[in-house]
């Protein structure tokens, strides 16, 4: 039993601690698009442009320019994490950090490419 410490340890060395830990990346992307896909499609419709008769207030995720509440990583993960303005809701307690950083990173892919932020595989 004196090993059970090293391998809780080892359990959450596995899962980043902060979203800021999760880097723009191909993997991360697509763990991302499944998130969105099953959780906020309903307002942000499936291609992020959120022309939904539902919510006429979500945001077009795929302008950048259109966010009113700041584009920055802590932006979009405060967003996420705590909602916005009423109407988005709060997925701070359903979403672990690292997820909240996967939705972010979708999100980001979204925008037009010259907005982007180089993924990890080509900014090498």
């Amino acid at each position: 039993m004196r090993y059970a410490p090293l391998l809780l340890m080892a359990a959450f060395a596995a899962t980043p601690a902060h979203a800021a830990d999760v880097a723009y990346s191909l993997a991360s992307v697509a763990k991302g698009k499944a998130l969105f896909l099953s959780n906020c499609t309903a307002c942000h419709g499936n291609d992020g442009k959120s022309q939904v008769d539902v919510i006429s207030d979500a945001t077009d995720l795929t302008e950048p320019l259109l966010y009113r509440h700041g584009i920055s990583d802590t932006d979009i993960e405060t967003s996420i994490r705590s909602g916005r303005g009423g109407v988005m809701p709060a997925w701070g307690s359903t979403f672990k950090p690292d997820e909240i950083a996967h939705l972010r990173n979708f999100i980001k892919s979204l925008w037009p490419e010259d907005k982007r932020p180089k993924t990890t595989e080509t900014a090498r």
